[in-house]
């Protein structure tokens, strides 16, 4: 518990991407500041008076809910009124929503409902600091929320743990609210006015999400990179794509960073060194997903942290409805005596800031990163299989010391490359745009809804294909470069002197003349001879080879490989072979 990140929730003290990540791996340890106890408190004691004194209608408040906004509430069945909410619109279906998305959801409610513009009791925030802090997670069925007056069915199922009703997950097995709170000290919460919608408005459950895959994706991003560098060490390609001053005359961030990732990551590499008299290779471009990925990930980039930023905007934002705002003249009702926080918070404000979306387009960002990246992995691999277009490794990257008879029977790393393109074929599927796709609701009142809590639940679905497609180029990564150094050269296009090719036109015109109707066409290609230190990538490179080949080891002889391949996905999307970069090379 000792090395917990330890997180004080203050009303005026926004939240961080790291604090949230840590939340949800249950690394953190949060409590609530006494200044915003405070705050709280004297807030609902304001708007608690200017309810029950004032006699006015007051939609959350006195008066039910949706299109039930003009029935009165009769004030001894206030509490119960919003218990029924919480009843009533725990209606989730489909799987539990995992663990780490709960512990989000929890502390994002947490994080709104302290700014102070609910008229929240602080005992509510309490419950829910009580229950993260023993681990005690509602089961939240992830499909319900239209994104709409807020993730209304996802939040519910959260209440209603708080309530000591429903399922929790509990010591990892699942049991009755109620057991759960009694056996750790804690006691059912009892609602009062307005508080169950308090709970229930906002999208906390899509911004979780986002907020989660956004952090992933950051890593993911970082790991295209780490592939991009390694692959155009392999393929001989050079990193003068990714210079900065080249990307200054066009300067979008998002290329100027990973450019910048790809160019530090190639440095110092013996096998670019070796080939860097572009007469050697004879190459003068390379194909667009080594020469262009600077511009394409950059484009990757720019998605991620916009969404990142937006996101963390939700995350600190007030996000209820009705909102409190300081009681004005001109809007009406002034209180009366000054508080400690000068102002009486007492005008209750409908309005639009539980709608989900600003946060749906965001997500729907994470997508198009996700569709480019897995494009980008894909034709990678289709090149590594292709010995026309690989530059002397070979067809499907079979190893060069099989005999004859062995590599008529093998695939070699054939198939990976379909697996890769069924990847990327069933991310682009999942890129539906649900929110561009309105169903009106709650009998027309809700008559433009968001529908992001869908995409963001597919989102987070899909991002395991996103690594799976990375940790299939690394291991055609891996076993390029360790076929490189089996080879004594590097195929060669530089010219030929004209004699030679002279001699060799006129014998091909004569095969000609013997071998009608069949036509023959010469390719000169020499062999570069390479020193075995020449066939070494840089430094960093060969740390990350070493680990995948502990996971994926070089592919000899046909074997299976899908255990191996998995494994090498779960570590890419852990960030382990990005921590193993970043050790040397900080990607920042």
């Amino acid at each position: 518990m000792s090395n917990q990140m330890k997180i004080v929730i203050h009303h005026d003290q926004d939240i961080t991407l790291e604090q949230v990540l840590a939340v949800g791996e249950k690394r953190a340890q949060v409590s609530l500041s006494p200044d915003t106890e405070k705050l709280l408190a004297e807030r609902r004691q304001q708007i608690e008076n200017f309810v029950h004194e004032q006699k006015m209608p007051a939609y959350g408040f006195n008066r039910g809910f949706g299109h039930n906004v003009d029935i009165p509430v009769e004030e001894d069945q206030l509490s119960e009124l919003q218990e029924n909410l919480i009843i009533s619109h725990a209606v989730g279906m489909g799987e539990p929503t995992c663990d780490e998305i709960v512990r989000i959801i929890m502390l994002l409610r947490v994080r709104s409902l302290s700014r102070g513009y609910s008229g929240i009791r602080p005992l509510l925030i309490q419950q829910l600091l009580g229950m993260l802090e023993h681990d005690i997670l509602p089961i939240v069925p992830e499909m319900g929320s239209v994104g709409a007056s807020g993730d209304l069915a996802p939040l519910s199922h959260i209440a209603l743990g708080m309530l000591g009703k429903g399922k929790v997950k509990y010591q990892g097995k699942v049991q009755e609210a109620a057991e759960a709170l009694k056996a750790v000290g804690m006691t059912p919460l009892k609602l009062q006015m307005k508080e169950g919608l308090a709970l229930t408005n906002g999208v906390q459950f899509m911004t979780a999400i986002g907020l989660y895959v956004c952090g992933r994706m950051k890593v993911l991003l970082k790991q295209a990179s780490i592939n991009t560098a390694m692959t155009a060490q392999v393929m001989l390609a050079p990193e003068t794509p990714f210079r900065e001053d080249l990307h200054q005359l066009r300067p979008h961030p998002g290329a100027l960073k990973v450019a910048g990732w790809v160019f530090e990551l190639m440095k110092n590499s013996p096998l670019r060194e070796a080939h860097r008299d572009y007469r050697i290779d004879g190459e003068i471009q390379d194909p667009y997903n080594i020469r262009c990925a600077g511009q394409i990930l950059g484009s990757c980039a720019e998605l991620i942290d916009e969404c990142e930023t937006v996101l963390l905007r939700e995350a600190n934002s007030v996000t209820d409805n009705p909102i409190l705002l300081p009681a004005k003249a001109e809007f009406g009702w002034v209180g009366e005596g000054k508080t400690e926080y000068q102002e009486q918070y007492v005008d209750v404000v409908s309005g639009g800031h539980f709608h989900g979306m600003p946060i749906a387009t965001r997500l729907f960002g994470l997508f198009q990163a996700m569709g480019m990246m897995a494009g980008l992995g894909n034709q990678r691999c289709v090149r590594y299989v292709d010995d026309r277009r690989n530059k002397g490794l070979g067809r499907d990257l079979k190893w060069p010391g099989l005999n004859k008879e062995d590599v008529s029977i093998s695939s070699g790393m054939m198939m990976p490359e379909y697996a890769s393109a069924a990847l990327a074929n069933s991310i682009w599927g999942e890129c539906m745009p649900s929110h561009l796709f309105n169903i009106s609701t709650n009998t027309g009142q809700e008559d433009h809804v968001s529908m992001g809590a869908g995409l963001a639940v597919r989102l987070l679905k899909t991002l395991p294909r996103m690594a799976d497609i990375l940790a299939i180029e690394m291991a055609y990564i891996s076993q390029a470069a360790i076929i490189r150094k089996e080879l004594p050269y590097i195929p060669s296009r530089a010219p030929f002197p004209e004699e030679i090719k002279q001699e060799c036109r006129e014998l091909l015109a004569k095969l000609k003349g013997k071998h009608d109707p069949f036509l023959m066409d010469l390719e000169f290609i020499e062999r570069y001879p390479l020193k075995p230190e020449q066939r070494k990538l840089n430094l960093v490179s060969e740390a990350v080879l070493e680990k995948v080949a502990e996971i994926f080891p070089t592919v000899i002889h046909d074997r299976y490989m899908s255990e191996q391949m998995r494994d090498l996905s779960t570590a890419i999307i852990e960030g382990v072979l990005v921590d193993i970069v970043e050790q040397q090379v900080p990607l920042v």
